[in-house]
Order: structure tokens, then sequence, then C-alpha cells
């Protein structure tokens, strides 16, 4: 939302080492993007990745809540039938119809093992503590997804709200994420409610000053707001 512009970030990019894993869940959370959006890119790697959520963004009639869902259904597929159950059960107590928990050690333990599974994603990051000094806070260094596509829409949408959206109603376990667009550091707080985007603080307003998204809307003759 707004006219403004927020700076880009002006730190050095880093640059991103990927393990076997990394590469492999990469190109089974590529598939599973085609496979919901239709459309499968010949680039290699994150630049693939980024072109097929900029593409499935720019149609024409696209809302925020299909992009949404589209993270959403891949999380779930990335997560495969096994997963899930597991970490209903030993996490967040969900048995049956009834949630009993999260149990007090979710946070943490979820915090802890993310990093191995969504480093792909967003590069290397290091357990802390939430803003209420609780465990179950996670901190990426340096986005690997929002120093790649410089899009605050895609960081939104195809990131940010989806992943919130995913741990609260898939697993049972709110969270809230929080990019700093200035030093694209991004913290991750298990068990912490998030507020909704417009009310957040921490959100400034409008667009990144070299969002490549913006000139390919203009192209088009689109407006569309970054959430």
């Amino acid at each position: 939302g707004g006219d403004a512009l927020i700076p880009d970030c002006t730190l050095p990019d880093a640059s991103f080492s990927e393990s076997l894993l990394d590469k492999a869940l990469l190109f089974v959370f590529r598939g599973l993007v085609s496979k919901g959006t239709g459309y499968s890119s010949s680039k290699e790697g994150i630049s693939g990745l980024l072109e097929e959520g900029r593409e499935f963004m720019l149609r024409p009639g696209q809302t925020a809540e299909a992009q949404h869902r589209m993270v959403y259904n891949t999380l779930a597929g990335l997560m495969t039938p096994v997963m899930p159950p597991v970490y209903k059960t030993f996490m967040t107590g969900i048995l049956g119809e009834k949630q009993y928990g999260p149990w007090p050690w979710a946070p943490w333990l979820t915090s802890f093992v993310t990093p191995t599974f969504f480093g792909f994603l967003v590069g290397p990051s290091r357990v802390n503590r939430r803003k209420d000094g609780s465990l179950g806070g996670l901190v990426v260094e340096k986005c690997k997804f929002l120093q790649e596509s410089g899009c605050k829409g895609l960081c939104m949408n195809q990131c940010k709200l989806p992943a919130q959206q995913f741990f609260d109603e898939y697993l049972g376990l709110p969270l809230t994420v929080s990019p700093n667009f200035e030093t694209q550091e991004c913290q991750w707080s298990f068990g912490e409610v998030p507020l909704e985007p417009e009310l957040d603080p921490r959100l400034p307003q409008g667009c990144l000053t070299g969002c490549p998204t913006r000139d390919a809307l203009k192209e088009v003759k689109q407006a569309k707001p970054c959430y």
C-alpha cells in the first residue's frame, strides 16, 4: 500500500552456498510451484523459482489470496503426508478434532529444526529469542528470497503471509515473520501471533525503490499493492 518508495538495501549482496539437501528441496519445491501455477521457468535455481512466482503474481486479475493459497499448498506438499501428523501430535497437541497445545517446547524446537529445511529459500539463519524474550526465535541473516527478488510483494505474498498462515492453520502454531527491507534480515518468531500487515508498525508502506516487479507492472499497465 501507499505511493512512497522504500529505500533499497545498501548492504552488499551475500553469496549463498547450497548443500545437496538444499538443492533437492529446491528441486521438489519448484516442481510443486510449477504444478500449482501451471508455469515452469527455464532458469535454474532460485532465479527460476522467482521468475515462476513473479509470473504468477503478474497474471491479470491475480489476487494476494490466490498467491497465499498457492504457497500454502506448496508447503503442505513439501512436508509430505508423513510429517504433519507427527508435528501436530508432538509439537502443537492436535489430537483428533481438538488442539491441546501448542506444547511449551514447540516454539523452541521448531526454531531449532527450521533452518535445515528452509535454508534453500532464505539462506543461513540462527536461533535467537523472540521480542518478548522467550525461546522460539529465528533470525535469517540476509534473506536469499528477498535479496534475489528485490520485491516486497513477492516477500509478503509468497513468503511472509502464507508462511504465517501455514504454520497457524495447518500446523497449529502461530508465527510472526518480520522482514527488514533495509538490511534484508528477517525475524521469525514461533508462537507469536502476527499483526495484520496494515496494523504492523514494523512494516513500511510502499514499494522498494529498485523493485523489478514495479517496472513489469508498468509495462502491462497494471497497478497492484504489495499486499
